[in-house]
């Protein structure tokens, strides 16, 4: 049984996860351009993971639920530890320049975009709704963002 906890804990591994890589990211960067755009997006990742944080669940669990929850909880954290969520982490840990670290973690917004408006089909609730619209619009934002900064490395090379 995954609750809403459990999906909200993975979450703000995803957060913390993209942080930690745009601040990596941003302290390989060439350009000081680029690597504040990169350290701007690692803020808002790290914004996101504290929103995420905030998210209570208030369901109510007999005993057994509770004791299957934890166990659920275990699995999915340790699915996610220090994964960005994306099918490009091995590339992302071997990556040796800008260009190829700016597609991994386009590949980590688009995967983190797909999970949230997932996790939108659970939340009956406008106000979170709204809150979880409004990230998935900075993370629409961050992929664009990446875009252009892959069109100037590139046209660099």
């Amino acid at each position: 049984m995954f609750t809403i906890a459990d999906i909200r804990n993975i979450a703000i591994q995803i957060e913390r996860n993209g942080e930690k890589t745009y601040r990596q990211a941003a302290a390989k960067a060439p350009d000081s351009e680029v690597a504040r755009l990169l350290e701007s997006m690692a803020d808002d990742e790290r914004r996101h993971a504290q929103w995420f944080e905030e998210i209570r669940a208030d369901q109510v669990l007999s005993e057994e639920q509770r004791q299957m929850e934890q166990v659920g909880k275990s699995i999915l954290q340790e699915m996610v530890k220090d994964r960005t969520f994306s099918l490009e982490e091995d590339r992302l840990k071997s990556t040796e320049n800008l260009e190829q670290i700016v597609v991994a973690c386009q590949g980590f917004e688009q995967d983190t975009i797909l999970f949230y408006e997932m996790l939108s089909e659970f939340i009956d609730n406008s106000e979170t709704m709204d809150q979880l619209q409004a990230i998935i619009a900075e993370e629409q934002k961050h992929h664009r963002q990446l875009a252009e900064i892959f069109g100037e490395l590139a046209a660099q090379s």
